[in-house]
């Protein structure tokens, strides 16, 4: 019986001794590597090894071998094993009796592992069941794995462009075959199974296969999402009541397959959307992971692998995906371009076959998540669909009930009272997150109650301009500001135009009246005459926020852009109830205005 010098993982060594059983058939050139021996050199004893390679060659075979004038030709029994075996390979004449030999070393190795199944076995069973492998791909994967982790080595230098070929010898199939399921198209590679060279990626399936993490497969992918943490649906307001039904309705008409995109700015709210979306449909959340358990981002292939195994995986009766950070996923295939000042080409983007092929599949309904604008996906990926909503930043109302949703999370109701958290809503325009981040510390801090303001104002500065957002609410008048010190020409008082603006937002004309009329006041004059002092005394009188704009935050070189951020404007003073104030638009008119 064979002495191994080292007994291996049962399946590993199986799977080793059977790939390189199949590379010492089908490989026929010289070796010239001496470590495609090593299976041999450390599982296999030396003197019985001399003992099979004694009775398969004749003396003078043997003696021709030893008297050899090139050193690397010549045979020297007291060699290390590969070197004896690489010797007797390399003679051309007498090649299929090594072959012999090596079978016979082989099968004494394979005489004595266990039969059994063991872990690695059943980690490759869940695998191939998990990702839908055919037998071809998951034995390609596997043998994979056994390179990287075995003694198992190529009997010369390969090239990545020729690994196929290897990989063929090595199974025993046909090149054709092996090199189409190891093409650019196949699943190995597009999924981010095997990486660009060909090899095991340890990055993707690393930590279940080593048995580091007692995650399934699946996990490795995605994660659930709790949603005892969701936004109250109220809070979304019009969004819940409007775009909300529609998703209701349409979630429970399909069966479950519904395709839903929220795009739009960064810190917007629609991830907590998609989070209390679930929870008001009773179902539960599934984000498929944006990077690995070492904090390292997923490549798109590996994200999109994680898309289909959680299409294939969950009950499309009470769960639903969400994928978060989907714009290079979505993004159309192109060369790339520049819209409304943000260049959206050069980066990587998925295929947009495959990406439409994972959007037609799909029978969960899943909720994308992206911050690219509609114009940076390909035209064929939007019009798979079936529902869209564009997030536009925070208004002041979201920005209150945003406030009073983390004080309330965090603890600091006593610090932080309802008409402190609305001050802070109207004097900070940031984001969600920007929000959690500053009283998170503030909680971490625990300043004393008449400290808290001096804090928030510490903190919130240099978020506001890494971000490039407002700081402070500045647009209050003077204190000692009169309506009697200007200089109006013209019939009508601005006292009457103040009690005018009064009788206007006081008279009830019903939301759904489309003739409701609408009230625009023209201020115009010579700079420093009073008609921005103005505007702020009227939201001070009318106790309502005035929503400033500049010409340079309208005016765009992009086609349509300018026309957009003024409906865009429109929309946010509507949602707030406030005051829309046009400033300083001499550039894009002939005329200085404000609108009220």
């Amino acid at each position: 019986m064979a002495r191994f010098t080292q007994v291996p993982q049962n399946f590993l060594f199986r799977k080793l001794l059977e790939y390189w059983g199949n590379m010492v058939r089908n490989y026929g050139e010289s070796c010239r590597d001496d470590d495609f021996f090593a299976v041999a050199n450390i599982n296999f004893d030396h003197d019985q090894a001399v003992e099979l390679i004694q009775v398969a060659y004749t003396a003078n075979e043997l003696e021709e071998m030893k008297n050899e004038k090139a050193r690397y030709a010549r045979l020297d029994f007291s060699d290390t094993l590969d070197d004896v075996l690489q010797v007797l390979w390399n003679h051309e004449d007498s090649r299929d009796k090594c072959r012999e030999v090596l079978e016979a070393m082989r099968e004494y190795m394979l005489a004595d592992t266990w039969k059994g199944t063991d872990i690695m076995e059943s980690r490759f069973a869940e695998l191939k069941r998990v990702l839908k492998l055919d037998d071809l791909e998951a034995e390609i994967l596997t043998f994979a794995y056994v390179h990287d982790q075995t003694c198992f080595c190529w009997p010369c230098r390969v090239e990545d462009r020729d690994k196929p070929l290897y990989y063929a010898m090595a199974l025993d199939r046909s090149y054709a075959e092996v090199a189409k399921a190891m093409s650019a198209q196949g699943t190995l590679l597009k999924f981010g199974l095997l990486d660009d060279d060909y090899d095991f990626n340890r990055r993707t399936l690393g930590g279940f296969m080593d048995g580091t993490s007692d995650e399934t497969i699946a996990r490795r992918f995605y994660r659930k999402l709790e949603t005892g943490t969701a936004l109250p649906w109220e809070f979304f307001g019009d969004l819940a009541a409007k775009d909300g039904e529609v998703l209701k309705r349409m979630v429970a008409a399909s069966g479950g397959k519904c395709n839903i995109l929220l795009y739009g700015a960064p810190g917007t709210g629609k991830s907590s959307f998609a989070l209390s979306l679930a929870k008001e449909l009773g179902r539960t959340a599934y984000e498929v992971k944006q990077g690995d358990d070492d904090g390292k981002n997923m490549k798109s292939e590996a994200r999109m692998m994680g898309i289909q195994v959680c299409n294939s995986q969950e009950d499309p009766k009470d769960c639903m995906m969400v994928v978060d950070e989907a714009d290079e996923l979505l993004r159309g295939s192109s060369c790339g371009f520049s819209l409304f000042g943000f260049d959206f080409g050069g980066g990587k983007s998925t295929e947009k076959g495959v990406m439409n092929s994972i959007l037609d599949e799909m029978k969960l309904p899943a909720v994308w998540i992206s911050n690219a604008p509609a114009e940076a996906m390909d035209e064929s990926v939007r019009r798979r669909f079936d529902y869209s909503i564009r997030f536009e930043r925070l208004n002041g109302v979201q920005r209150v009930a945003i406030w009073r949703n983390q004080v309330a999370k965090h603890g600091l109701e006593e610090l932080i009272t309802e008409e402190k958290a609305e001050e802070y809503a109207a004097k900070y325009e940031t984001s969600a997150g920007g929000i959690s981040t500053v009283l998170a510390n503030v909680k971490r801090m625990a300043p004393e109650p008449d400290k808290v303001d001096e804090l928030v104002a510490t903190l919130m500065k240099p978020h506001c301009q890494l971000m490039g957002l407002k700081n402070g609410n500045g647009f209050l008048p003077a204190k000692d500001y009169s309506l009697d010190g200007l200089n109006i020409k013209g019939k009508v008082k601005l006292e009457n135009v103040v009690r005018a603006a009064r009788n206007y937002l006081d008279a009830d004309f019903g939301s759904g009246d489309a003739d409701k009329p609408r009230m625009n006041i023209l201020l115009f004059g010579p700079p420093g005459t009073g008609k921005t002092e103005f505007v702020k005394y009227l939201g001070k009188a009318l106790d309502r926020k005035v929503v400033v704009l500049k010409g340079s935050d309208l005016l765009s070189k992009w086609v349509g852009e300018s026309e957009q951020n003024i409906a865009k404007a429109f929309r946010q003073a509507e949602a707030e109830h406030a005051i829309l104030f046009f400033d300083e638009v001499s550039s894009s008119s002939r005329w200085r205005t404000s609108t009220a």
